[in-house]
């Protein structure tokens, strides 16, 4: 980072020495060109974590050769998923070469495409100053929501160009809706998809936070920008530069989440005759793993936007922790699954999708089963004790 320092001090100082030595009024300031800057934006991938995409800052100084995108980076997170869920990983601002940082899209077949900004020197000047300064701060808690990569990037124009600078179109309908909304319609892959409906709630589904807070999607976020103006100016040039084209799209599931459900929610309504022990397994096993890591996220995990979540409801543990008492339980349990399918289906929450209700009617049928099945065996130990 040494030489992105001298850079730095060069940038800051040219205005104020090279070019103070003419007379010349166009010489004051080095070129626009001296430095660009632009916002690069990578496709979305298969894996969770690249499902919206990627977002981040590019800036060039071609006369000094250097050439390094900024963004958010979380710690490798492959080695520390307990570390994730606890909300104990860290984040922080990197720089990477860009050459490096396309590089590693293309295993993937991830597409790179440049846009660039159209700034006056000095903002870009002051953007590279600030970008240089969050280099040497201290990660903090990662924050896929409050910190996304895409609303990163519209916080560091803001603070460089200066809000009362910076004026946007009009913004769409969509953005009338939840940040939780505007991210979980952009998944194709219906797992991803499912995913983030489990886990996110809170204030993800709160539909009053300022409209450039829900500019979460790097797609939208080039939307945002090209219909922007900065001081007066379009701020996004035409036309983009493909660095990286894309060769491989995301598809959607083969089997999906719902297929699965409707599997578990069918073993759950033969198994209310055969009162089979390994059906009722198959059936509570995934049920109550979803219930546990439901628990977990709301009771216990620091990690963001994981508030009360409605999902705790039909697929608590709790009650199996008293199996004893099945008999008193077990309908009433089944009776509050139902209850909360038809108040799903009435007001419809942004953390529920089909999939969901289906387990949660499987949870209800399985209630049910453990009812006739205890009363059945108290029966049959009844006749055997006369």
């Amino acid at each position: 980072m040494k030489v992105l320092r001298r850079l730095l001090l060069l940038l800051l100082l040219l205005p104020a020495c090279a070019f103070a030595q003419t007379d010349s009024a166009d010489a004051k300031q080095p070129a626009e060109d001296f430095v660009i800057a632009s916002v690069c934006v990578a496709s979305p991938g298969e894996e969770i974590y690249s499902a919206l995409g990627h977002a981040c800052l590019r800036l060039q100084c071609p006369t000094h050769g250097l050439d390094y995108v900024y963004s958010y980076e979380s710690e490798d997170v492959s080695h520390k998923v307990l570390d994730f869920f606890a909300g104990r990983l860290k984040m922080g601002v990197r720089a990477v070469p860009t050459e490096e940082y396309v590089a590693q899209y293309a295993p993937e077949g991830r597409g790179v495409t440049e846009y660039v900004l159209r700034l006056p020197i000095r903002v870009k000047q002051r953007l590279w100053q600030q970008m240089d300064q969050r280099l040497q701060y201290s990660p903090v808690p990662y924050d896929y929501m409050n910190r996304s990569c895409a609303v990163s990037v519209l916080d560091w124009l803001e603070e460089a160009i200066g809000r009362d600078s910076l004026e946007y179109a009009p913004w769409p309908e969509k953005y009338g809706r939840s940040r939780k909304e505007i991210g979980g319609d952009s998944i194709v892959n219906e797992w991803n998809h499912i995913f983030v409906c489990t886990f996110v709630s809170g204030e993800a589904n709160d539909v009053r936070i300022d409209n450039r807070r829900k500019v979460i999607i790097p797609g939208e976020l080039v939307e945002v920008l090209q219909g922007a103006k900065a001081f007066g100016i379009p701020l996004v040039e035409d036309g983009c530069n493909v660095l990286q084209p894309t060769t491989k799209t995301v598809q959607p599931a083969r089997v999906t989440p719902l297929m699965l459900s409707l599997v578990v929610l069918l073993l759950s309504l033969v198994n209310l005759r055969l009162h089979n022990v390994w059906f009722r397994a198959a059936v509570l096993t995934p049920c109550l793993l979803l219930g546990a890591f439901v628990l977990y996220l709301v009771a216990l995990s620091h990690l963001p936007c994981t508030q009360w979540n409605w999902l705790v409801i039909p697929f608590c543990p709790l009650p199996f922790l008293l199996w004893r008492w099945r008999r008193h339980w077990a309908l009433p349990f089944a009776a509050i699954c139902l209850a909360w399918i038809a108040g799903m289906l009435l007001y419809p929450h942004q953390i529920v999708d089909s999939a969901h209700l289906v387990l949660a009617a499987a949870m209800a049928a399985c209630n049910v089963e453990i009812k006739k099945n205890t009363a059945r065996y108290q029966t049959t130990s009844t006749k055997s004790n006369l």
